[in-house]
């Protein structure tokens, strides 16, 4: 039989769950960190409007993805705050 994955929920989320998300969460972050770095450079080289857009659109990415990690990050501080009281 197959194990059937869920989807990630927060609200009902443990400590564990929470701090593997975060795990991804930070890979994410340097991967589209490395992409990011490698779009510029050929914006620099080549001065491509493709390669402007794909920019502004991995920063507008990057800014999203480093807001979902302050909301788990506050969410597990939340867990450990409940789980010391």
């Amino acid at each position: 039989m197959k194990k059937h994955r869920t989807k990630f929920d927060l609200a009902t989320a443990d400590s564990d769950q929470i701090a593997k998300q975060l795990k991804i969460n930070l890979f994410v972050i340097v991967m589209v960190i490395f992409v990011l770095s490698i779009n510029m450079i050929h914006f620099i080289r080549e001065k491509s409007l493709f390669y402007a857009v794909l920019t502004l659109l991995m920063v507008v990415l990057l800014f999203f993805i480093i807001k979902a990690r302050r909301i788990l990050k506050m969410r597990q501080q939340d867990l450990t705050q409940l789980n010391e009281g």
